[in-house]
C-alpha cells in the first residue's frame, strides 16, 4: 500500500510570521502523489494544529505494513526550543511549527522520533520536511538505514 500525508502551512495566527507557499507546496505534492499511486491525506492551514499533525502523523505511520510505503511531507516554519532531556549536542531540539504555535504547541524531533519508533518492521516511511531546520527535525542522525531504526 502507498500512503501519503502533505501538510502545508500559510497562515500563523497572531505571529505577524505568515508564510505565501506552504499551502502551494502541499498541494503540489497531493497532486504528485496522486499521480503515482498514492492514497493521499492533507492538512492545510488551520487543519494542521499541533494534535492533528500528531493524530495524523501517528496514524500514517501505525497503518504502514511491511513492504508499504508512506511518504509525509511538511511545508511550513521550523523552529527550535530548548533541549530539556540532554539528548542534543547542541542543547536544541528542532521543531516543526503547527498552525497553532501562537498558543506556545511545537511539534519537538523528540516527539517525531517517538512517532516514528512505533513504524512496524519492513515498512518504508519518508518523511520530508521544507522548513527552517529541517535538517535536523527527523533525528536523522539515529535513523540508521537497514535497521529497526530507519525510516528510509
Amino acid at each position: 500500500m502507498k500512503r501519503a500525508l502533505t501538510i502545508g502551512i500559510n497562515d500563523y495566527p497572531g505571529t505577524g510570521n505568515d508564510l505565501s507557499g506552504c499551502v502551494n507546496d502541499a498541494n503540489d505534492w497531493r497532486e504528485a502523489l496522486n499521480g503515482r499511486g498514492f492514497a493521499v491525506t492533507s492538512l492545510i492551514d488551520g487543519a494542521a494544529s499541533k494534535s492533528n499533525m500528531i493524530e495524523a502523523i501517528s496514524k500514517i505511520v501505525g497503518d504502514t505494513g511491511r513492504d508499504d510505503i508512506s511518504v509525509i511531507t511538511y511545508s511550513g516554519h521550523g523552529t527550535w526550543v530548548p533541549d530539556e532531556d540532554d539528548d542534543e549536542v547542541d542543547g536544541r531540539d528542532e521543531a516543526l511549527c503547527p498552525y497553532d504555535i501562537s498558543q506556545g504547541n511545537v511539534l519537538a524531533d523528540d516527539e517525531l522520533y517517538e512517532i516514528f519508533s512505533e513504524r512496524k518492521s519492513g515498512a518504508r516511511v519518508i518523511l520530508i520536511s521544507d522548513s527552517c531546520h529541517s535538517g535536523t527535525v527527523s533525528r536523522a542522525s539515529t535513523m540508521i538505514p537497514g535497521t529497526e531504526n530507519d525510516t528510509w
